[in-house]
């Protein structure tokens, strides 16, 4: 297995902790290796990715969890051990901010010694992410917080307005971040899409889509 962890940063609002549950489900679809979700967002309590693990589990993706202590700022259970288990692919949805992301600095030196992924999601229709100079003051203070490495870490964007996002909304943010990203020498290497609008995104880009099962749908209807 080339990629043993998987790790989702970004801002709260940007959409990594979807995005962190429908990449777990996919690999769990493609990879022979049991894969597990690790919840390491402590920023926020309305929208997790341990709220859905029942969902999680019927695509035979498995979650460290504390079930008796999930509203507490704790370490999940079993990190270590997952991480020194090349047996197992990772995914972690890390914190939504530099304090949140410390959690995750405790394992740079495991997660260095295996073959890490980082990804930097970005909601670029979020009024933070309007301008390089935003991206760039939040990116900074995670990326020293989580400890993680700057050079390969891959730009996602998650163009999303509620009820107000269409296809062509979504294609407009995605050059805007394209544009913005470039003035740092940076380059975005994907996005994510909800199933509503991947067929139609797919016609306007050549860039790598990830379709989205909106999981918060499911939660709260």
């Amino acid at each position: 297995m080339s990629t043993h962890n998987f790790v989702l940063i970004g801002e709260a609002g940007s959409g990594k902790t979807e995005i962190a549950a429908n990449l777990a489900l996919r690999l769990a679809e493609d990879m022979p290796v049991p894969v597990c979700l690790i919840d390491m967002d402590q920023t926020k309590c309305m929208f997790r990715a341990r709220d859905f693990s029942s969902l999680l589990e019927k695509g035979h993706v498995h979650m460290a969890v504390n079930p008796e202590l999930w509203d507490s700022p704790l370490m999940p259970q079993g990190v270590t051990s997952l991480l020194k288990d090349d047996s197992i692919c990772c995914v972690f949805d890390a914190g939504g901010n530099a304090v949140g992301a410390a959690m995750l600095g405790q394992f740079a030196g495991l997660m260095a010694e295996r073959n890490t992924s980082y990804y930097y999601v970005i909601n670029p229709c979020r009024a933070f992410s309007g301008s390089m100079e935003d991206i760039l003051e939040s990116l900074s203070a995670i990326l020293i917080s989580a400890r993680i490495p700057a050079e390969g870490l891959k730009f996602i964007a998650n163009p999303f307005m509620g009820e107000y996002t269409t296809p062509e909304l979504i294609m407009e943010y995605v050059r805007h971040l394209e544009a913005e990203l470039g003035k740092a020498g940076l380059k975005l290497h994907g996005l994510a899409v909800s199933e509503r609008f991947f067929g139609e995104v797919r016609k306007l880009t050549g860039l790598p889509i990830l379709e989205l099962n909106t999981f918060v749908d499911k939660l709260y209807v």
